[in-house]
């Protein structure tokens, strides 16, 4: 389990990969054998590096919430940790709230990144306001409760008519409030509200979205209980240039679920932005010369 020191902290990370694609997520934790993990085998072969946020597990807990916020902290996390690797530009992906980290690199650093591969994780709706998404709240306040847990994980999750993906689902929840009523006081109390809180109204959001100057890939899930299919639409009609692939029956935790659909749009969006796509098939073909 190694560790990357910054100016004043300590991240954990772990590295899969040694492509020469260098992409970097950050999240409170990582499933090992899920995206973006999974970037890293043959075919696509990118270099991978998961971080483990501040205030999570292994890496630096602070006494305090930053005074920048945690998301803008967390940005400036993973923009020290690619100072420490040499790499002035990379890929950067996450999911929910590591999707939030992305987004505000994307708006304050935008020259460190080749492109922005957002999952789940478009910033929230501004429907109740900026301070976090009602869901999250929930979990806080009723974070030693495992019934009210599994209620918030069934919802994040989504519907499924998949009798099979019902009852798998089910033994996920039992490890994830299993695990989340396992950790620490302090990270359970961490609360990172929504992406860009001085936005106040969608109108305002849209318009920090349409300031995005970089590669932007929007994967979303239609069923995601966190993340509303209108926020992913608003980004992907906002931020010029953006590409959206919407998978109408994922929810979301899709990351863990179909971490290979994931990965083959990746791929695609990254062979684009390298030129190396495929060419349609009718130019292939000849078709219609």
């Amino acid at each position: 389990m190694p560790l990357m020191e910054i100016a004043d902290a300590t991240l954990h990370y772990d590295e899969y990969g040694d492509g020469d694609e260098i992409v970097l997520s950050s999240a409170m934790a990582f499933d090992p054998d899920a995206y973006p993990a999974c970037l890293a085998a043959p075919p696509t072969g990118y270099h991978v590096y998961t971080i483990q946020a501040r205030g999570y597990g292994r890496s630096s807990h602070p006494g305090e919430p930053p005074a920048q916020g945690w998301l803008d902290q967390w940005a400036d996390d993973v923009c020290a940790f690619a100072d420490r690797l040499g790499a002035d530009r990379f890929v950067y992906t996450g999911i929910s709230h590591g999707g939030g980290i992305g987004w505000h690199i994307a708006a304050r650093r935008p020259e460190r990144l080749k492109a922005l591969v957002s999952v789940v994780g478009t910033p929230h709706d501004r429907e109740g306001g900026t301070a976090s998404s009602a869901g999250r709240r929930r979990m806080i306040e009723h974070r030693r409760d495992p019934e009210v847990v599994a209620e918030q994980l069934r919802i994040m999750y989504g519907p499924t008519e998949d009798p099979a993906r019902r009852a798998a689902r089910e033994e996920r929840i039992a490890r994830r409030v299993e695990h989340y009523l396992a950790q620490p006081e302090r990270e359970t109390l961490i609360n990172q509200g929504k992406p860009f809180p001085d936005a106040r109204t969608d109108e305002e959001l849209a318009g920090v979205l349409r300031g995005i100057r970089v590669p932007v890939l929007i994967l979303a899930a239609m069923r995601d209980g966190v993340i509303s299919p209108e926020s992913a639409l608003r980004a992907a009609r906002s931020v010029p240039g953006a590409k959206a692939v919407l998978f109408e029956d994922e929810g979301h935790f899709i990351g863990t679920e179909s971490p290979e659909r994931l990965v083959r749009e990746v791929r695609v969006f990254v062979d684009e932005l390298n030129g190396v796509a495929e060419p349609p098939a009718a130019a292939r073909t000849g078709a219609g010369a």
